[in-house]
């Protein structure tokens, strides 16, 4: 997973509590991961922003794909992949479209994954650089500030190990992003 938070965990917790190894935090994040929920319940949407981000972990290039409620900000849908492709963006927006009780309007950008899938849904979209995008790029801002502290170390044993843990990391985030930072504003 991350290694170093983990190790950091560990040395706060066990100078509160009793001592606790770096590989018990990373099987409590594990099980929090686990169960949390991204959004609350499927709601009425108008309109959702969906797009994806380019990030290096451990000298591999992966993709971050993110749907976001504009009107509310609300995170939908927050994964990771080894490719970008029609079919993870297929992917990423059944998962958002989960939370949906509607056909909401998509707002992408000029992406050519994306014309596939949309279409193959059914859903009306808009192709901006602007604009409404804003929120789904202000999310990504976000979401590269808070990982820079892993300095591109997010360790893996393999390609889908790594995968597996950077989507534990995304739930983790997601967690912390829905709840702690949305309530504090």
């Amino acid at each position: 997973m991350f290694h170093g938070s983990c190790r950091k965990i560990s040395k706060v917790l066990s100078l509160a509590l009793e001592p606790i190894s770096k590989s018990d935090v990373h099987y409590l994040a594990r099980i929090v991961s686990s169960k949390v929920i991204v959004a609350s319940k499927p709601g009425y949407r108008r309109c959702i922003a969906v797009d994806e981000v380019k990030l290096c972990v451990k000298g591999v290039w992966v993709y971050v794909w993110s749907a976001v409620d504009v009107d509310s900000g609300e995170l939908l849908a927050l994964e990771a992949s080894y490719s970008r492709s029609c079919l993870n963006a297929l992917l990423s927006l059944k998962k958002a479209l989960k939370l949906c009780i509607n056909k909401p309007i998509v707002i992408v950008d000029k992406g050519p994954w994306y014309r596939w899938a949309l279409e193959r849904l059914g859903l009306e979209y808009r192709c901006e650089r602007f604009g409404l995008r804003n929120r789904v790029e202000r999310f990504f801002r976000y979401l590269k500030e808070r990982t820079m502290v892993f300095h591109h170390k997010m360790s893996a044993r393999d390609y889908k190990q790594g995968i597996r843990n950077l989507n534990l990391f995304l739930n983790l985030f997601t967690l912390y992003y829905q709840t702690i930072r949305m309530e504090n504003g």
